[in-house]
């Protein structure tokens, strides 16, 4: 059911709970990595992609950003419990665009300039534009620019990551792939909710 008021949730860039992100830094995630080629990867974001795709085309400007109070699961702050699917399709947009930089920086031995911070990259929730649109390009924009722009996949060079710590070229683009299927998992528990 929609949230009749705005609920009061943890500050953006709070963090996972303390067990939940030990266990995602030191067990599931180096393991998704580990089992994950780069081929993997790249088949991960673009089958979450169409996943995403098939839940938000049909779905009118209403539905599309009204938001909706969720539980929270493994792998999102509390505050990114009441998002609309806009929202989300907005945060994969920013979230997606930063790690790919990330990810081509790293491979030529490069370090992104500034830091990654999770309370940066959340979503403004504004009405304008064409959400559904903006992320068919985003997916498109984002593959491309992994086939073209990679540079050496086995880069020494690291970047920090808030809740994993440093990670190199291959585990950036995992993460790119995971994010987009932790996000997927969001918008249909909003769908359901709503």
């Amino acid at each position: 059911m929609p949230a009749e008021s705005e609920p009061k949730l943890a500050a953006p860039g709070a963090g996972l709970p303390w067990l939940e992100l030990m266990v995602a830094r030191y067990w599931t995630f180096p393991r998704f990595c580990r089992r994950t080629t780069w081929e993997q990867a790249d088949e991960i974001f673009a089958r979450e992609g169409q996943k995403i795709l098939a839940l938000v085309e049909p779905l009118d400007a209403a539905t599309l950003r009204r938001r909706v109070l969720i539980d929270r699961f493994p792998g999102i702050e509390d505050s990114s419990r009441y998002w609309s699917p806009a929202m989300v399709l907005e945060h994969l947009d920013i979230v997606g665009s930063l790690m790919t930089h990330a990810v081509v920086e790293l491979s030529h031995g490069r370090l992104p300039q500034g830091k990654a911070d999770v309370a940066a990259v959340k979503p403004k929730g504004t009405d304008g534009g064409d959400p559904v649109g903006e992320f068919r390009d985003f997916l498109l924009t984002i593959r491309g620019r992994l086939a073209k722009e990679v540079g050496d996949r086995e880069s020494p060079t690291r970047f920090l990551h808030p809740w994993f710590g440093p990670l190199g070229v291959h585990q950036w683009h995992c993460l790119l792939a995971a994010h987009q299927a932790i996000h997927r998992r969001q918008l249909k528990l909003i769908l359901v909710a709503r």
